[in-house]
Order: C-alpha cells, then sequence, then structure tokens
C-alpha cells in the first residue's frame, strides 16, 4: 500500500528532515554562559566511572560548590557526551536536537488524543519543533535540562493518556526521570488533574492510587533536595518576594508575546523588577492574565482545551515564578509550556477550518512553519561565536550587566585591552554584585603592571561578596607574583574553602605549600586534586614534587612516570623525572630523562645542566 504525507510515519519523518536541516549549521556553535562552570570546567563528567555519585552529591552539578544543583540525569548525559567526544560540541548538539525531536513528536501524539485530528497533530509537532523561541535550549547546551526533563513530563502525560499496558508505572517512572533531570518536571502530576478536572470533566477517583504514588516520588525528591530547596526559598532568596511575585506577573505576559511573536529574542533580556501592584506595568500584566482565565473560564464548556492551554502554561511557569532564581526572564522556560502554545494553535486551526475551508487553514498552517523554521535558522546564526551572541544581547538590552561580562571576556581573549576594561568597568557600576568583573580588571590591570589598582577593585568585590572563590584566587595570584606567600596562602585557603571541588584551586594551594616547606599539607592538596580530575598530568607532576619534597622517592617515580604515561611530551615531568633519578643514584636514566626534557624544551638543557652541577658536582 503506498503511504502518503498524511501517514504518520511519513509525515514524522519530513518533520524530522526539516528539523535537521533547520539545526545542521549549529552543530558547530560553542560553549556558553553556565557551560563553562557546569561542563568545560568540572572534572566529575569526565569520568563515566563517577555518575553514580551524580545520584547523591548536588555538588557534582559544577566545578563551584555554590552552584550545587540535583540533576543526575542531566549530568549523566554530559558524562556521555564527553566520553564520545571529550570538548567538541557536535556530540552535545547532536543529542540535544534528538531530544528535542522526541519532545515534538510527543507533542503530536498528545496532540492527536486531544484533537483527534492528524494534520493538527502534525501541526502541533512542527510548531513546536521550528519556534525559534526554543531555539535556546537547542544551541545553549546547558539548557538541555529544559529539554529532558519536558521529555520525560510530556512521555508521562502521553502514557497517563494512552492508557496502555503498565501505563500508571510508566507515569511514575517518566516522573521520576523527569524530577532527576530538573526539578520543572515537578508539575506533571498537577498537569494531569488539570486534565482531569478540565477535558475529562472527573476527579480522578479510580486513579487515586497512581496519584498517590506520584505524591510519594515528590516527597522523596523533595526531602532529598530539601537543603538546596530551603536556601532557593528562605535560607538566601536572591529577592524579596513581593519582587518576585510581581516581577513575574509581568514575565507572564512577556512569555505570550515571545510565544505569539518571538522578537526580540534575547539570551539576556532586559527586563526591570516590580514590587507592586501599583507599579503600572505589573498591574497592567496582572489584569491582563486575570481577564484571560476568566475569559477562558466562561467558555470553559465550549472550548475546554483553552482553558486546559492557558492551565498548562500556568503550572508550567509556576516553579520559576515562585522561586527567587537569579535571572528573572529567560526563553528556555518557555519550552514546556510551548508545546500548549503549539497545541492551543493547532485547536484554533480547527475552528477556523469551519469558517475558511481546509486548504485556506492548511496554506496557513504552512506559512507559519517555514516562517519559523526560517526565523530559527536565523537565530542559530546568533549563537556561533561570543560577539554574535553577547554583542547581540548588549546591544538589545544595554542595561544588563551580564552581556558586557561575556563581551568582555571575549575582548581579553582577542587582546583587545581597553575594550575589555572598559566593558568590566560598566559591569561594577551597573550591577556590583558581578564578581567575575573584579576578576577580571584585577587580572588586567594586574597584567599592565598597576598592582595597586588591582588589589583595590579586587578587595572592592570582597566588600560585596566574601564568597567569591574566583576574586580570592586572582588575589592569591598577585600575591603570588608578588612573593608575598603568607598573603597568597591565605587567599587560596579562602578560594578552596568556597570552591573545595576547583582541581585547580587546590593545586594551587598545594604548589603554595611547597613553598613554604609544608609537605604533607601539599601532599594532602594534591591527592583530592587528582581525585577530582583523574589522571591529569599537571596534578601528577605536582603530587610527585609534593612526594619528592617528603623524601618519598618511589612514591614520586611513580607520580611521574604517570604523569608521562598520560602526556609523553611534557617536558617539565621528564626533568622532574631526571632530576629525582638523579637523586636516588641512577644517573644513566636521569640522563636518558634530561635529554627528552631538553628535546622537547631546549630551555630544560642548561637547567638539567646547573642541577647536575649543585646536585652532585658532574659536568
Amino acid at each position: 500500500m503506498k503511504k502518503t504525507i498524511a501517514d504518520p510515519q511519513i509525515a514524522y519523518i519530513l518533520l524530522a528532515i526539516a528539523t535537521i536541516g533547520v539545526y545542521a549549521h549549529s552543530f558547530d556553535n560553542p560553549f556558553h554562559y553556565d557551560d563553562l562552570h557546569s561542563i568545560v570546567d568540572n572534572p566529575h563528567i569526565r569520568n563515566l566511572g563517577r555518575v553514580p555519585s551524580y545520584f547523591t552529591d548536588p555538588t557534582a552539578f559544577s566545578v563551584d560548590a555554590k552552584n550545587a544543583m540535583y540533576r543526575p540525569l542531566l549530568l549523566a548525559t554530559f558524562a556521555l557526551n564527553y566520553a564520545i567526544s571529550g570538548y567538541e560540541v557536535w556530540s552535545y548538539h547532536l543529542l540535544a536536537l534528538l531530544l528535542h525531536l522526541a519532545c515534538a513528536f510527543l507533542v503530536g501524539i498528545l496532540s492527536q488524543q486531544l484533537l483527534g485530528n492528524r494534520w493538527a497533530a502534525y501541526f502541533a509537532a512542527g510548531l513546536f519543533a521550528l519556534h525559534p523561541i526554543n531555539s535556546e535550549p537547542v544551541n545553549y547546551i546547558s539548557s538541555r535540562s529544559e529539554i529532558l526533563a519536558a521529555f520525560f513530563v510530556l512521555l508521562g502525560f502521553c502514557a497517563y493518556l494512552r492508557r496502555g499496558h503498565l501505563w500508571g508505572l510508566y507515569v511514575a517512572l517518566a516522573f521520576a526521570a523527569g524530577l532527576l533531570s530538573k526539578s520543572t518536571a515537578v508539575v506533571l502530576p498537577a498537569l494531569l488533574l488539570v486534565y482531569e478536572l478540565i477535558i475529562r470533566r472527573r476527579f480522578p477517583v479510580a486513579e487515586k492510587g497512581l496519584f498517590a504514588a506520584l505524591a510519594g516520588l515528590f516527597v522523596l525528591y523533595v526531602s532529598m533536595v530539601w537543603s538546596l530547596i530551603a536556601k532557593a526559598t528562605v535560607g538566601a532568596p536572591v529577592r524579596p518576594y513581593d519582587q518576585q511575585i510581581w516581577t513575574q506577573v509581568k514575565a507572564m505576559v512577556f512569555y505570550l508575546q515571545l510565544l505569539v511573536w518571538p522578537s526580540p529574542q534575547n539570551v539576556d533580556h532586559q527586563f526591570q523588577l516590580s514590587d507592586s501592584f501599583f507599579d503600572p506595568i505589573a498591574g497592567s500584566a496582572a489584569c491582563l492574565l486575570l481577564s484571560l482565565v476568566a475569559l477562558a473560564l466562561y467558555h470553559r464548556h465550549r472550548h475546554p482545551l483553552v482553558l486546559f492551554c492557558l492551565g498548562w502554561f500556568f503550572i508550567v511557569l509556576a516553579p520559576s515564578s515562585i522561586v527567587p532564581l537569579n535571572v528573572l526572564v529567560n526563553e528556555h522556560r518557555l519550552y514546556l509550556p510551548g508545546a500548549a502554545f503549539a497545541l492551543f494553535l493547532a485547536y484554533a486551526g480547527l475552528r477556523l477550518k469551519q469558517k475558511i475551508g481546509a486548504q485556506c487553514v492548511g496554506g496557513l498552517g504552512l506559512v507559519i512553519l517555514v516562517a519559523s523554521g526560517y526565523a530559527t535558522v536565523q537565530r542559530n546564526g546568533v549563537w556561533q561565536d561570543e560577539y554574535a551572541l553577547w554583542g547581540d544581547a548588549a546591544a538589545k538590552a544595554p542595561l544588563m550587566a551580564r552581556p558586557f561580562i561575556y563581551l568582555g571576556g571575549a575582548y581579553v581573549r582577542d587582546g583587545r585591552v581597553t575594550e575589555a576594561i572598559a566593558a568590566f568597568s560598566h559591569v561594577v557600576r551597573r550591577d556590583p554584585n558581578f564578581s567575575l568583573a573584579y576578576v577580571q580588571l584585577g587580572k588586567l590591570y594586574r597584567e599592565q603592571g598597576r598592582d595597586d589598582l588591582a588589589v583595590d577593585i579586587l578587595e572592592q568585590g570582597l566588600q560585596i561578596d566574601r564568597s567569591a572563590p574566583e576574586i580570592w584566587a586572582e588575589l592569591a595570584e598577585l600575591y603570588r607574583l608578588q612573593q608575598d606567600w603568607p598573603k597568597s596562602l591565605s587567599a587560596y585557603e579562602q578560594a578552596v574553602e568556597w570552591a573545595p571541588n576547583d582541581p585547580g584551586l587546590r593545586n594551587n594551594l598545594g604548589n603554595t605549600y611547597q613553598v613554604l616547606g609544608r609537605g604533607l599539607d601539599a601532599l594532602s592538596q594534591h591527592q583530592q586534586a587528582l581525585t577530582l580530575m583523574p589522571e591529569d598530568a599537571e596534578t601528577l607532576l605536582n603530587l610527585g614534587n609534593a612526594h619528592k619534597m617528603l623524601r618519598q622517592m618511589h612514591e614520586a617515580l611513580v607520580s611521574y612516570r604517570r604523569a608521562l604515561a598520560v602526556r609523553e611530551d611534557f617536558a617539565g615531568a621528564w626533568f622532574n623525572l631526571g632530576y629525582l633519578l638523579e637523586e636516588m643514584g641512577d644517573s644513566q636514566q636521569a640522563m636518558a630523562a634530561y635529554h627528552r626534557a631538553a628535546a622537547l624544551d631546549p630551555a630544560f638543557a642548561a637547567k638539567a645542566l646547573a642541577y647536575r652541577k649543585t646536585l652532585v658536582g658532574k659536568p
């Protein structure tokens, strides 16, 4: 039997081809923003053997323990990507795109179940796949958490609708997996309840066992992450709750606008705080939202799906609206709400078909999909490098600090020092809470030989936030270069206290202990660094130096050889191995090691000769 485009297999294959085509040129887009601390600098994802620890240790989420989050399944996908391609980004983007396609297919299945029309379902799936607002979670690798959580929520919802064999178990498993991906998956039971109340117009008495199981999973999850929840909501919220609620009321309307007309898109939207209904914008937004709810309630019997979609939108955004987060608004929060928007437009198309005919509605739907795909292609290009992404953000949001932080970083890497200082100084003036701005200014001033200015700006930053490890680390480096070892040690100890999972900081602290003759302390730091970053050549070299300092010659020999097994062209390790062998009385092997070091780096030739004269008086 000949298949046509109306056949689900053909339709979804075509959708996959279109989506892959739209995102094909994004596979080289680099890491950005939170990718640095959670992926690029995160030693925990570099070893698949550490995956089980993700389920018990929230600090594995980041190199910086302050950024602890409980997302073990997300980290497992990052570890898988690292095992496949290291830090080559193609595999990260490929997995994100495959997950996005899976979500689009689930939106299609959900729409088919609720609308009973395959063309409407194809449109909903296509709109979700191609909508430019979803370009952020697909391009921004850390936003995979949104895609992964949405996948399991949609999977659980579809299992609930289809009621197949063991469907209740599948719903519960999907809910658990969603929670292990990101806390936003907590909304699944509420979505199921709203479906029962609005669409089926019944209370789910027959499903009470399932809802009890979901409640149990929720309680278990909350008990596991309570310390993180308490910190964000009670212990140290980033803003007062009156500001949070009224700002997010405005955000709801802003999000609706982005779904309907996704322009302007920005990685960091310029959005201001509100703290009262009497704020003109917040008050107007509240009135508009209440009007939409009232209208949907009034027409709930004729159009229950409209009320359901609106409920879905509010429920999914509730966690980020209630819990104060650092960023006021961002586009990846619209990923799962976008499923309801796609469903709503598909339903609206069915209603419109009765008035203007199937061909007109089909043509309009095709125009929407093509326009969405084109807009997504254009938006993907913004993620191609830091200048494009953060230059776009700074131009659209000149009052925001974050774009200038990352734009300044790009200037630094290209040696545009004057422009970098101007960008970071703008950040300090605009938002003094950005510790990275102080670090970068301190580093730039230090490199210019303006040490007094460097110390002043770093201490200014510590007055704002004494728990910023990056500021302590830069201050320690400044004192190290000045050979003020006690001050450098004190600063490194503070840095490690606030970032205990940073192997680089532990190595630097260990090296400082070595300079001060504290071999046991140095050994402890290098051992902990090696635990965080197994088989790292630099760390193994430092560990060998600490063993040698303690006259543990065999252990030092093992460490140096392990370093060279990891990195055979490591000139410093060859030299230190030669020095150690010289002390152990094996001059022949020592000379061979010195020759290897000198061949890799000629500077070690003279150094080896000087060391031999010092140690044994040999020419």
